[in-house]
């Protein structure tokens, strides 16, 4: 079947893993990862939607790390914490992506509002 612009894209493959593992930040120290999303390859909107779905079902306080590839979303996703009830610990740039780490609740990392 052909699309509006030619062949359909190739599905957007993103994975979604409960971790309890552990990640040293700079200025942070060991942050404890709960949910880690890879979107690498997903576009705007999805990475944010997979997110709030993410920290709907994650307890306050419980920390999700983000990998993205697309700069809209690494753009996109911290700009949205107080409406995805978050907050933004720290956007890493590695080689080819970006992690994004958000805590559930509208704390800082030291716990204050």
């Amino acid at each position: 079947m052909m699309w509006f612009f030619g062949k359909k894209p190739a599905r957007q493959s993103v994975t979604v893993k409960c971790e309890g593992r552990v990640v040293d930040i700079h200025e942070l120290g060991s942050i404890h990862i709960q949910v880690s999303i890879d979107c690498r390859g997903a576009v705007c909107p999805r990475p944010q939607m997979l997110t709030m779905k993410a920290l709907d079902q994650m307890q306050e306080g419980e920390v999700v790390e983000l990998l993205v590839d697309n700069p809209g979303s690494a753009e996109a996703i911290p700009a949205m914490t107080l409406t995805l009830g978050s907050f933004h610990l720290a956007t890493i740039r590695e080689t080819d992506y970006w992690s994004i780490y958000l805590r559930k609740g509208a704390t800082d990392s030291t716990g204050q509002t």
